[in-house]
């Protein structure tokens, strides 16, 4: 009997690779959910438009490791054939940007459709901030400039998402504001340096590379908004 599928997406609030900070604790904890030796992972910048710093900090960062890394570019490197690109990815790492236009430019080139089938196949997702949200019904973001405001996502994950929950001031009360005043689904807020790590599009756990990080499940009772501290469990 064929052990079944396990689908993995890991949501992270900030940090990592793409914001120059050395994790490799983060980075052996996302490699090893593949479960493959020389695991191939792509990189997708689309949000920063193939920001060409990402790019070089993603092959800086990943040649330290047992894999074979690659990019998903559309603007520095188009396919002709994007789903022969991606066919073998055993991890695909979003990185973070404009939401609204990723979610755009995957949309009208099917990208959107690519990752879920390899995701259902078992290829792990992960990303910060829009690579975080992206996969929720609802994303908290700055795309369309400040203030921030919802946005409607993938939807492969139940709830909404609000990254840099500790790093930009405005996040904490314009969340628990949307929320709480129903213009924002209940979901997760999630500080830079934790990672939410689900399962079969169920929450597992949280997970940090950082000294006192923590994510939170947000909830709405009345017209109140309410967080649940989800304690991480640290990496390395």
């Amino acid at each position: 009997m064929s052990t079944p599928i396990k689908r993995h997406i890991v949501a992270l609030g900030g940090g990592g690779f793409h914001n120059g900070e050395d994790a490799p604790a983060l980075n052996n904890y996302i490699l090893g959910l593949s479960r493959r030796p020389n695991p191939r992972i792509g990189v997708i910048p689309t949000a920063s438009g193939d920001y060409e710093v990402f790019l070089e900090r993603f092959d800086q960062t990943f040649a330290q490791y047992e894999c074979r890394p690659f990019h998903v570019c559309f603007f520095k490197e188009p396919q002709p054939d994007w789903r022969a690109h991606l066919a073998d990815a055993d991890i695909l790492y979003v990185t973070g940007g404009n939401t609204r236009a990723m979610l755009a430019v995957w949309r009208e080139w099917g990208l959107h459709e690519i990752i879920r089938d390899l995701y259902h196949q078992g290829t792990v997702l992960a990303g910060g901030s829009a690579g975080a949200i992206c996969w929720f019904q609802q994303g908290h973001t700055d795309s369309n400039g400040l203030p921030l405001k919802p946005l409607d996502c993938l939807g492969w994950l139940q709830g909404s998402c609000s990254p840099h929950y500790n790093g930009e001031p405005a996040r904490r009360p314009s969340y628990l504001q949307f929320v709480g005043g129903g213009t924002m689904i209940p979901g997760y807020a999630v500080e830079d340096g934790v990672g939410l790590h689900f399962v079969n599009e169920q929450f597992d756990r949280a997970v940090t590379w950082r000294e006192n990080k923590r994510a939170y499940h947000v909830t709405r009772e009345g017209n109140a908004a309410i967080e649940t501290p989800i304690e991480p469990v640290r990496l390395g």
